[in-house]
């Protein structure tokens, strides 16, 4: 853990999954359509991709995204770096 946070391994469970986006399993289940990837044939060993559930909860935001900072270079008209 950092400064309390849980850590939250790259594929999750389904219960650390639904933990991950602060909804109970069966409400996980129904709205998330993220599917799990499989490491095995077993139905434990289905595990959902953190970053996957990343872009469908940032896809979830409905407020605008920022635009890309300009470099100070470019704001004062000279040439900026590579």
């Amino acid at each position: 853990m950092v400064d309390g946070l849980p850590y939250w391994p790259a594929a999750l469970r389904l219960d650390q999954a639904a933990a991950y986006c602060g909804l109970s399993v069966p409400t996980f289940s129904a709205v998330c359509p993220v599917k799990p990837i499989e490491f095995t044939a077993s139905s434990r060993g289905r595990r959902y991709l953190r970053a996957r559930l990343d872009e469908w909860l940032d896809n979830l935001d409905p407020n605008p995204k920022e635009p890309p900072r300009r470099k100070f270079g470019d704001m004062i008209g000279g040439q900026g770096r590579s």
